[in-house]
């Protein structure tokens, strides 16, 4: 997205504004570019069903996102910095010096120039952050944006403790209070996540959305009647996979938070308590206790188990999710000769 961003700004540039779709001449060329980065700090794809996903994935992000999302970016890949206080921990655990943390992001950021556009007033992205702003944002302010690679979390979680929809929330409110806190920010009057995965969803990804949707623990639902209703109501694991319509896709992509002084304020709080069962697990580790005992253990969210390094020898792990990936063995990442 950021290599298709600097492309079509230097088109804008060069007074010949070139928005996606483009042809797969120049999304090859992009593709190759990325791939060699990744490779020259060692970083490869587990194996080929994995990078043709993630070719579509690019694929869909820029020839389907980009058209309505590259217009409204004022500054792209804007680095954030900052620290906060160490929330303490139990005496004996403590395990060194530190009384600071650290808090660092990349953003992309929108202004109030590019929402007051009249030429992008149909943009659906815009559309979408429009209607989560406050009712007097002011008149001057910025909305930061912020990607994850991943699927569009529940809202509703399982368990006890805050998911992945609330601990993105913490991150992109603290995210707004470390823009603002830069010489050159305007105000941060909302903050945008947009789940990449959403725009080209797996079979695992229908499946579970599926059940979400069963379940009510989704807020993206598709509308009664609607073709994206059809299809997901009409597809099985067994089927070829569909592609929904991209308005659907696009809606569940996309996410979309006001951001203001007791937003921010809350978010902190709870981020504070995530970093201090952080250092609370890294203190038991320093102090003797094997990985597993120091550590938190969660299998609730299927996508963090797969990530995580200690799942080939976490019984959580192979007790509900090593057999179903066929898993008898650690694996290593494929490497290109």
């Amino acid at each position: 997205l950021e290599e298709g961003f600097r492309r079509y700004r230097d088109s804008v540039a060069k007074g010949k504004p070139s928005l996606p779709p483009w042809p797969s001449a120049e999304l090859a060329e992009i593709r190759d570019l990325i791939e060699k980065r990744l490779a020259a700090r060692g970083l490869f794809p587990w194996d080929q069903d994995l990078q043709d996903l993630g070719n579509n994935r690019a694929n869909a992000a820029i020839q389907e996102l980009g058209p309505h999302l590259f217009p409204l970016i004022h500054r792209a890949e804007v680095r954030l910095y900052g620290a906060r206080m160490l929330p303490a921990i139990p005496a004996k655990f403590v395990f060194r010096e530190a009384d600071r943390y650290e808090m660092v992001g990349v953003i992309d950021v929108v202004t109030h120039v590019q929402l007051s556009d009249p030429s992008l007033k149909d943009n659906p992205v815009l559309q979408e952050v429009i209607k989560a702003l406050p009712d007097d944002p002011g008149d001057s302010f910025e909305v930061i944006v912020d990607y994850k690679g991943m699927r569009r979390p529940p809202a509703k979680s399982s368990g006890k403790k805050a998911g992945l929809w609330e601990q993105y929330s913490w991150q992109l409110q603290t995210y707004g209070e470390l823009r603002r806190r830069q010489a050159d920010a305007l105000p941060v009057a909302a903050g945008v996540l947009i789940y990449i995965n959403e725009l080209y969803p797996t079979r695992a990804d229908l499946e579970l959305l599926k059940r979400e949707i069963k379940n009510g623990t989704t807020d993206v639902v598709p509308e009664a009647g609607s073709e994206a209703e059809k299809m997901l109501k009409g597809w099985s694991s067994g089927k070829p996979l569909p592609i929904l319509p991209f308005e659907y896709r696009l809606a569940r992509a996309i996410r979309v938070l006001p951001i203001d002084d007791k937003s921010i304020q809350k978010a902190l709080v709870e981020f504070d308590k995530v970093v201090k069962r952080i250092e609370t697990c890294l203190g038991k580790e320093a102090h003797g206790s094997t990985i597993m005992g120091a550590w938190e253990r969660n299998y609730s969210d299927e996508s963090t188990c797969v990530v995580c390094d200690s799942r080939t020898y976490c019984a959580d792990y192979r007790a509900h999710y090593a057999v179903k990936h066929g898993e008898k063995t650690p694996r290593l990442p494929a490497r290109k000769k």
